[in-house]
């Protein structure tokens, strides 16, 4: 009966050690996360917002277009990576950010390039130009909204795919006539009398004299006017895109607007971001 219990006993006491065990190594490594040193783009994280709440890359990911129009707290990034610098925006912002780092190594851009950026209260999209400003100063990359996503790359990729945009220049094309003849006023006195010796007659010329407003010469051709726009935005706008400087980019004025199909880079100069 003894034995019995000393078997039970020692059965109770195996039981509850190894419950003991397994229960130490499920809290084990929890422990260490908890514990582990921050990395970098914590520490950028953390020095950027001043403890701020900002939605974490678990949230679910909002438009990148809107995204870009987020207003960030203040950003503070000492000499940190670019790789983190990145991370830490995408956390921010809480959208998608990629990056593609193969082709930013063809200009000498890695995920170590260090970058240093200290901005109050601006939009994504200001931050992230002055992040890669900071990474390149030769304006090799860029970024832009697409899918979902905001890619980083360098302009050179982004320029590999034509895009085709209508700009409404209606407004350009206005013109003030000149009045060369402007409307005289005559005021003519009848000292006519009836022979009745009644009041005086009408029979002068009218008030509002005639008025010769001849404004052919002064307002344009509407459609010589969209030309000469046409070859002002190719003349000033990287001419060596257009097909009519050996390019394969083009531009033509139709109805009041410009229709343009160029790289992603020649729209931005032209009417601002592509999105």
């Amino acid at each position: 009966m003894r034995r019995t219990a000393a078997s039970v006993l020692v059965v109770v006491l195996v039981i509850a050690s190894l419950s003991a065990r397994a229960s130490a190594q499920t809290t084990k490594p929890s422990a260490k996360i908890s514990i582990a040193p921050p990395t970098a783009a914590a520490s950028a994280h953390n020095a950027a917002t001043n403890g701020k709440t900002v939605p974490s890359s678990s949230d679910p990911k909002i438009d990148a277009k809107r995204a870009l129009n987020t207003r960030l707290p203040e950003t503070k990034l000492s000499n940190v990576r670019l790789s983190d610098a990145i991370e830490f925006l995408q956390d921010a912002s809480g959208t998608n950010i990629h990056v593609n780092w193969r082709a930013l190594e063809t200009v000498n851009i890695t995920r170590e390039t260090p970058v240093t950026v200290r901005v109050q209260s601006l939009p994504l999209r200001k931050v992230l130009k002055y992040v890669l400003t900071e990474a390149d100063g030769a304006g090799l990359i860029t970024f832009y909204a697409e899918d979902g996503v905001i890619e980083v790359t360098t302009r050179e990729m982004a320029d590999q795919r034509l895009i085709t945009k209508v700009y409404p220049v209606e407004d350009l094309l206005l013109t003030i006539p000149d009045f060369n003849d402007a409307p005289q006023f005559q005021l003519q006195q009848s000292n006519q009398t009836s022979g009745r010796g009644g009041g005086g007659g009408g029979g002068g010329q009218s008030l509002l004299g005639s008025t010769n407003t001849n404004e052919q010469g002064s307002v344009r051709d509407r459609s010589s006017r969209g030309n000469e726009l046409v070859s002002l935005v190719m003349d000033t706008v990287e001419p060596e895109v257009w097909r009519e400087n050996g390019g394969n980019s083009s531009i033509r004025f139709f109805r009041g607007k410009l229709i343009v199909t160029a790289p992603r880079s020649v729209h931005e100069k032209i009417g601002g971001a592509v999105e």
